[in-house]
């Protein structure tokens, strides 16, 4: 299939379009970058998602459109807070127009987050649990969440994955793992001290070639029109001291936590923790990293 990806040369559009190249799909990617490094890319256009006009002429050429094209970053979305409504709502409505005037194009897959929820009590979070956010990055992503049921109609299959927290390789340094495994001298087999802010808030680590997995999963099974929502979660729960202790044991080495309550957040939940019965279910979606599995590709990958 020939496949329009937004937001391509970000942490997860990689990986879904090294998996869907190698698998034999066609990728055409956007993003604001003048270039791109995908391997294998057939197509790259180095563009914002509020170009209409380009927009319209890509969507004309694909089968499937993936939409990952968003600002996401905690610190970026503080500083920049109406950009942020501008790419994550305008951007979302502008591809929306042009999947709708596609003659070819037939599903539309978003890449929403399990931040829509905020904290709720009964865990794990199903796709039917109340969804009351509490950061912009939540607020927004709903509000396009809602943009699309608006647009989506049964002539054509509209996929929303509430992705939890992805990791892997090659994420950003502004995100827990990376910034745990930053502050450490990895050949130095001795006690380290790291500074963290919040260490008890849990979190649902997936791992970021078992998000690309659902995205290929979703593409190859034969997805209902109308619009269907799925958690892409790993199953589990972890806080960051979780999280240290597998270093520990992977690095053979005594970790220290300081914590700085400046770097505490305010719009943050206690408790991300999402089923993901409904995708494996429907789409035949399996997570298959653990969280030791996945620390282990990170860390070989320094």
């Amino acid at each position: 299939m020939d496949v329009l990806i937004t937001g391509v040369n970000g942490f997860i559009g990689r990986s879904i379009s090294t998996l869907l190249i190698n698998s034999g799909h066609r990728i055409i990617g956007l993003d604001i970058d003048g270039s791109s490094q995908i391997e294998g890319i057939y197509q790259y256009y180095s563009e914002s998602i509020n170009n209409k006009k380009i927009l319209e002429n890509l969507a004309s050429k694909v089968d499937v459109i993936i939409h990952l094209a968003a600002i996401t970053a905690h610190s970026e979305i503080i500083n920049k807070k109406y950009e942020t409504l501008e790419i994550n709502l305008n951007g979302t409505k502008n591809i929306l127009d042009a999947f709708k005037a596609s003659k070819r194009a037939k599903k539309f897959i978003f890449a929403s987050t399990g931040k829509v929820y905020g904290d709720i009590d009964e865990l794990p979070i199903i796709e039917k649990s109340i969804t009351n956010p509490l950061n912009i990055l939540g607020k927004s992503k709903l509000i396009a969440e809602k943009l699309i049921d608006f647009y989506c109609d049964d002539k054509k299959s509209y996929v929303i994955f509430r992705i939890f927290q992805a990791y892997g390789p090659g994420q950003q340094i502004n995100f827990l793992i990376p910034t745990i495994l930053s502050q450490l001298s990895l050949d130095m087999k001795y006690s380290q001290t790291i500074t963290l802010g919040d260490i008890n808030a849990k979190r649902d680590y997936t791992f970021i070639e078992d998000i690309a997995a659902a995205f290929k999963c979703a593409i190859s099974t034969d997805t209902q029109n109308g619009l269907q929502i799925y958690n892409i979660s790993s199953g589990a729960a972890l806080n960051a001291k979780d999280i240290i202790t597998v270093i520990e044991r992977l690095l053979d080495l005594k970790i220290k936590i300081k914590i700085n309550e400046e770097l505490l957040r305010s719009d943050e939940t206690s408790v991300e923790y999402g089923s993901n019965l409904k995708a494996k279910n429907l789409l035949g979606w399996q997570p298959k990293f653990s969280i030791e599995d996945g620390l282990k590709r990170i860390i070989k990958n320094l």
